[in-house]
């Protein structure tokens, strides 16, 4: 007899043959290992990710460190240009004597004076292209500064004050009625004006005149060392700029030839070129071809025309007329000799202080420059007032 499994048994049948199903938690051992792959898998991709961010992170750092650091280096820079173009120089010593120190500073400002005066007068001297000389002039007046009081030199504070008063209080012309105390003001006001205008505190104008006074009483200390009568030599003398159009010795050789030489002078210059009798030490680069050096004789006798003489801008072609006679001195060639030995002395003492330490000059061609520089950039503009 088949044994067929009919439907209506087999709920029946199985439920004897198949064990019954658990009503407990069923068993989770495929399912945790399904979650340990998918946690490790998670774990990784949140470790990846947490990499990720720790790198671009760093990456962000090093990014904000190499742009700070050139930010640094850009104004680091700068900063030293600024502090080498500005700051440092006005600061480096230029000269000294005996421990006052002038600085780069002081020379500009100093010129910047000096320029503001002289356009003040009306003037149009460029100070800038002369640096050095003016450095030369500060360190010459503190020099004579310092001697003075052993040269019995001594300017009062009543000297200054009358120079200042000379200079700018107007006079009454004559037959003129005018009230003192109007003069007064106007003096007043025409100082104020000008120390306004060339940007000066009086007290730096007050030490300027002072210079100023002390040098003319050294001019007077040498006058007085003249004496009356001093060996001279007639001469005459035509002078050309270098700038000039005239070949000096295409002049020389006119000269040569026999033309006259007060007519050739005068072509050129206007003048006759004659000087007149001149001692030693009137024209101090004449004195070798005149009177001779030490033990050597003069380089021209009466009559010679000398070769080109350069001095300073200038060529000069010198002629002695006569032979050395001791002559008394007129008062023209006194100032001269006076403004010779002037020169003499602040050269002496410039190279005495210089030998024995207590002179010291800082200067060379970056810091001419540096100077020039300055001063171009604060020319001061000055309008001159109307002439009293």
């Amino acid at each position: 007899m088949l044994n067929l499994s009919l439907p209506w048994k087999r709920g029946a049948e199985t439920a004897d043959a198949e064990p019954p199903e658990p009503t407990g938690p069923r068993p989770a051992r495929r399912r945790g290992g399904r979650n340990r792959r998918l946690g490790a898998e998670s774990s990784a991709a949140i470790a990846a990710a947490r990499a990720r961010r720790r790198l671009e992170s760093r990456r962000q750092r090093i990014a904000l460190i190499v742009g700070a650091v050139l930010i640094l280096a850009i104004v680091g820079v700068v900063a030293v240009g600024v502090y080498q173009q500005f700051i440092r120089p006005p600061h480096i010593m230029a000269g000294e004597i005996r421990e006052v120190r002038f600085t780069m500073g002081d020379l500009v400002e100093r010129i910047r004076v000096l320029q503001g005066i002289n356009r003040y007068q009306g003037g149009q001297v460029d100070f800038s292209r002369i640096p050095f000389q003016l450095l030369t002039d500060l360190l010459h007046a503190e020099i004579l500064r310092q001697a003075a009081p052993g040269l019995q030199i001594n300017v009062t504070d009543e000297d200054i004050d009358n120079t200042i008063r000379n200079r700018f209080r107007p006079e009454a012309q004559p037959g003129q009625e005018v009230d003192d105390a109007q003069l007064d003001r106007e003096f007043d006001n025409n100082y104020t004006n000008f120390l306004t205008q060339v940007n000066l505190t009086d007290g730096a104008y007050r030490r300027i005149v002072e210079e100023q006074l002390q040098e003319q009483g050294l001019f007077f200390l040498m006058l007085s060392r003249i004496p009356e009568e001093a060996p001279q030599v007639e001469i005459q003398a035509i002078t050309m700029n270098v700038n000039s159009d005239a070949d000096p010795a295409a002049v020389r050789e006119r000269l040569d030839l026999g033309e006259d030489f007060g007519s050739v002078a005068a072509e050129l210059t206007g003048t006759d070129g004659y000087i007149g009798f001149v001692p030693q030490g009137a024209f101090p680069e004449f004195d070798a071809y005149l009177f001779g050096e030490g033990d050597n004789p003069p380089l021209l006798d009466a009559g010679e025309i000398s070769d080109q003489i350069y001095v300073d801008e200038t060529i000069i072609l010198l002629q002695p007329l006569s032979d050395i006679e001791n002559r008394e001195v007129n008062p023209q060639m006194m100032f001269r000799m006076a403004s010779g030995l002037v020169d003499q002395w602040k050269d002496d003492q410039l190279a005495q202080g210089s030998d024995e330490g207590w002179v010291k000059i800082n200067f060379n061609s970056e810091r001419y420059r540096w100077v020039t520089d300055q001063v171009k950039l604060t020319r001061p503009r000055v309008t001159p007032p109307p002439q009293q």
